[in-house]
């Protein structure tokens, strides 16, 4: 018995309330992060670090409604974030995290048209493999 299904025999509406909770983590999280890069694209390329922390630089960022929105959604995943945690094992739910590296890649290749490389593909397909096993050990 994998130890997710342990897990959901022994506490089984407060564990899936909190599985529930991380999807929407990392939904928000990928999301968060396409948002993010469409305002930065209006705000346009930094190039330096004293570029980033020039006064007229962070107005730009900081007053673009689509990095403002972006952080929102990150606000949100740290509320949600503290409620899985007060359920599950943090080291059964943060590396779980890690899908939101495949949503985000996934979502920016079909709405950003970013190219992936085949080797970007096979890292997506390793962090799957990899989070099936979280859920399968304990």
């Amino acid at each position: 018995m994998s130890f997710l299904s342990r897990l959901l025999i022994k506490r089984k509406g407060s564990a899936m309330f909190a599985l529930t909770l991380v999807l929407i983590c990392i939904l928000c999280a990928s999301v968060g992060q396409i948002i993010l890069k469409s305002g930065m694209s209006q705000v346009g390329e930094i190039n330096s670090v004293r570029h980033l922390f020039n006064f007229n630089t962070l107005f730009h960022v900081f007053t673009n409604p689509r990095v403002l929105l972006g952080i929102l959604c990150y606000a949100a995943i740290a509320v949600l974030w503290l409620g899985a945690l007060s359920t599950l094992n943090v080291s059964f739910v943060y590396p779980l995290m890690s899908l939101a590296y495949v949503i985000t890649a996934l979502i920016a290749f079909v709405f950003l048209r970013e190219h992936i490389a085949p080797l970007h593909w096979l890292g997506i397909i390793l962090v799957v493999g990899g989070c099936f096993l979280i859920t399968r050990t304990g």
